[in-house]
């Protein structure tokens, strides 16, 4: 009788082992990096469509985002265009202003901590995070 428990426990275990890395496969497989980039034609016309082509400029800019302090100015720069050209439409933005404006004033601190020397990843975080719910919002 002794035998069969031992028995059962060695093959509920290897169960339990087996299911576990299924699991942790599942996990590992499932991220395959961010969502793709939208196409300006899947945005909502009007207001939507007129914040496109910046809201997809500033996701695609942030997917590059480097982990090195020279690489992170780079892309502090290279948001500037998008953020202006953002910034200048909140007032004709209607109900998608105050999403608009998180986008730009995430940004907006991004750039001020990186000319600062006080960058930190969750300012990335915001920027990416917020851009991300208006483009959702617009498409």
């Amino acid at each position: 009788m002794r035998a069969t428990l031992r028995g059962g426990h060695a093959s509920l275990l290897a169960a339990a082992l087996a299911l576990g890395v299924v699991v942790a496969g599942t996990t590992a497989c499932s991220d395959d990096g961010p969502p793709p980039l939208p196409e300006a034609g899947a945005f909502a016309a009007g207001v939507c469509r007129d914040l496109a082509p910046d809201l997809i400029e500033t996701l695609r800019l942030t997917r590059s985002a480097p982990g090195a302090a020279d690489g992170v100015a780079t892309l502090a720069r290279d948001l500037v265009p998008s953020q202006e050209k953002l910034y200048n439409q909140i007032g004709a933005a209607g109900e998608y202003a105050r999403d608009l404006e998180r986008v730009t004033t995430a940004v907006g601190f991004l750039r001020l901590r990186v000319d600062a020397g006080t960058y930190e990843p969750a300012l990335l975080t915001e920027v990416t995070t917020s851009t991300r719910q208006l483009v959702e919002r617009c498409t």
